[in-house]
């Protein structure tokens, strides 16, 4: 006699939906973190703007409208979501911030160089260097847990 195959019970069919629904909400995730790197790397005048003592209000509003409110909530979902079968979803979203570093050229690497020891384990998002006659600037994009 063959052995009879067993159905997924109602319980297991929740869980393979929810592990489905997560993994598709890590992939959304992933993409609004990668369109928020390109959003402040597009928007580095304004952003430089403020830290000099300028103002651009609408590109930096807009860049927080469109990602600070999503984020948190789509980690809360996912967490919500996995609560119903055992996958942990991962560690807490990291938070991502930028620096703009300005020195002169033969200064710019030691400059630099402290700037990333201090970061410690941040892992860096993004880099762009300018330099404007002798002086150069680096804005750099990093991400860090909690």
């Amino acid at each position: 006699m063959a052995p009879q195959r067993q159905h997924p019970t109602a319980q297991r069919i929740v869980e393979r939906r929810a592990q489905k629904a997560v993994g598709l909400l890590k992939k959304l995730h992933r993409r609004l973190v990668e369109q928020m790197i390109d959003d402040l790397i597009e928007n580095e005048e304004a952003i430089e703007g403020m830290e000099e003592g300028g103002w651009s209000p609408y590109d930096v509003q807009k860049i927080e409208e469109r990602f600070l409110p999503r984020l948190p909530n789509l980690h809360s979902i996912m967490q919500q979501i996995a609560s119903v079968h055992s996958e942990p979803v991962y560690a807490p979203p990291p938070v991502f911030r930028h620096k703009s570093l300005k020195a002169k050229e033969a200064e710019f690497d030691a400059v630099l160089g402290e700037f990333l020891k201090s970061l410690g384990h941040a892992e860096i998002q993004g880099f762009q260097v300018s330099r404007s006659g002798d002086e150069v600037t680096a804005v750099v994009i990093w991400s860090a847990h909690g």
